[in-house]
């Protein structure tokens, strides 16, 4: 029969199991590790191999004889995607007792997140003894590593008190819903070796005269040369734009033009290069917040990602919150003041989209759930200059851009708009829906009612190996997922998402 002691062993063994468990794996848990994998002094004394190599450290024509050198793996190692919107504070790592003179990243987890994290004037920077790491998103398991030049002893105690020839290395920020941990440390060797002097010389060869840059971006199988033109819907475009920013960069070689015509103006635009083409599929794709009109019966169409929208009003009319009930009788006309939904004492001005917008028909089909029909009864939404004798001021704009401007300039004004872009206007309150708040984490019944699907289409099959398929296919990457999910909308391509059911055909 086990002793005493055994058997408190075990239960010590099993709680820590269990803890470590509960915070990998407890639904919701967002969580950013770091681990110093390497810290130490780096050159070679003369004395000992100067028939190999001398080696000196410059900086600024002077020599730095205590220089060491740091790599860090920063990781999601908790149960949760971690988007840019996560990180109240951005990540800093903090050297004691050193001065960060230069930084590189070697590896990265997806390799995309290198040109994130080197992108010039918004990417990795540094003073004194402190990095300043950008706010990338980061899918669980994804990794990124900082290799990082410094000088300084910075002899003193780390956080578990014990003395390290380099000081300690802390890695702070604010995570919503998480937290920052640092992992179990591998540390790598304290005394200077040839291996070190070797992988210094690779550091200031990447480093360039330790200054920060860009590294070079190696071809890959993905990547294809040429021309590609992505129109269509004004709502996507902003993460298409920087979907295609990414793999341009990933790609030398690769032009990809982003326009912003409509949704069904884009499709139009599509079958017509379709039809004028020589051969083949054109290097053109749309993205569309509707399925495409069976009259293009060329047009294939691919799923992309469910974009949430938002309602919006003027922050002046005084409302947070509208049942859908409220909102069809504001759009039919028999509210026309604010104060008929308990806002303030401010006459309603609808602001609409033209014919061609997506977005539009989103709205009709899961808010109204008929035609937009009111009659456009002003060329600005200011005044019932087209027609005085209409119920409720009412215009019309072209864009996402068009209805968030005029929204936020006219007070008693309400609209619709991609809910990302609306959080970022002054003055415009996206508000609820029958109590319902716009969230890419949704519920089982998906509550929010005002989402739709996004679809990529092209005019028959693109080529193997065209840009147009390479594309594609670079949809469904960890970066093209990221971006989406940094712009609010849920990727069908993350099969972890409760969006597969309403991604599948």
């Amino acid at each position: 029969m086990p002793d005493t002691e055994t058997i408190l062993a075990l239960a010590g063994l099993v709680a820590t199991a269990v803890v470590w468990a509960v915070e990998r794996f407890l639904p919701g848990r967002k969580r950013i590790g770091y681990r110093v994998q390497m810290d130490t002094p780096i050159g070679m004394n003369p004395q000992d191999a100067h028939s190999l190599v001398q080696l000196r450290l410059l900086r600024q024509e002077q020599e730095i004889t205590d220089a060491t050198l740091a790599l860090l793996r920063i990781e999601n190692d908790g149960s949760k995607d971690i988007v840019r919107q996560d990180y109240q504070e951005p990540l800093t790592v903090e050297f004691t007792g050193r001065t960060v003179i230069g930084v590189e990243v070697p590896d990265a987890n997806p390799a995309d997140l290198i040109g994130m994290l080197t992108r010039p004037g918004a990417g990795l920077r540094y003073s004194g003894n402190r990095l300043h790491i950008p706010k990338v998103p980061l899918n669980t398991r994804n990794h990124f590593k900082l290799l990082v030049l410094l000088s300084g002893t910075g002899e003193g105690p780390d956080t578990r008190g014990r003395t390290r020839p380099g000081g300690d290395v802390v890695v702070g920020g604010f995570l919503s819903g998480g937290r920052i941990r640092r992992n179990t440390q591998r540390w790598g060797p304290r005394k200077p070796s040839l291996a070190l002097g070797g992988l210094f010389i690779v550091l200031v060869g990447l480093l360039g005269g330790l200054l920060l840059s860009t590294p070079a971006v190696p071809a890959r199988a993905e990547c294809a040369t040429g021309r590609l033109t992505v129109d269509g819907s004004t709502a996507f475009a902003p993460p298409m734009q920087e979907i295609a920013r990414q793999y341009q960069a990933r790609c030398p070689g690769a032009k990809i033009e982003v326009a912003r015509s409509g949704s069904l103006s884009g499709l139009a635009n599509l079958n017509q290069a379709g039809r004028t083409a020589r051969s083949g599929s054109p290097s053109f794709l749309t993205m569309s917040d509707v399925p495409a009109p069976s009259v293009y019966s060329r047009l294939q169409g691919e799923r992309v990602g469910v974009i949430l929208l938002s309602m919006v009003v003027n922050e002046r009319t005084g409302i947070d919150d509208l049942t859908l009930d409220q909102v069809r009788k504001i759009y039919d006309g028999t509210y026309t003041n604010w104060k008929d939904v308990g806002g303030n004492d401010l006459a309603i001005h609808v602001v609409g989209r033209n014919a061609d917008s997506g977005t539009r028909r989103a709205f009709e089909t899961t808010v109204l759930h008929h035609s937009e029909t009111g009659v456009v009864s002003s060329y600005d939404c200011t005044d019932k200059d087209r027609d005085r004798r209409a119920r409720v001021t009412r215009c019309e704009v072209n864009s996402t851009t068009g209805l968030l401007d005029t929204v936020g300039r006219v007070a008693g004004a309400i609209g619709y708009a991609e809910t990302y872009a609306a959080a970022k206007r002054p003055h415009i309150v996206a508000i609820r829906l029958n109590g319902q708040e716009p969230d890419i984490e949704w519920g089982q019944q998906h509550e929010y009612p005002f989402w739709t699907v996004e679809f990529l289409y092209t005019y028959g099959h693109p080529a193997d190996g065209s840009l147009a398929a390479k594309f594609l296919t670079y949809l469904n990457s960890d970066t093209a997922k990221n971006v989406m999910r940094m712009y609010k909308h849920v990727p069908c391509a993350d099969g972890r998402s409760l969006s597969v059911s309403v991604c599948r055909p």
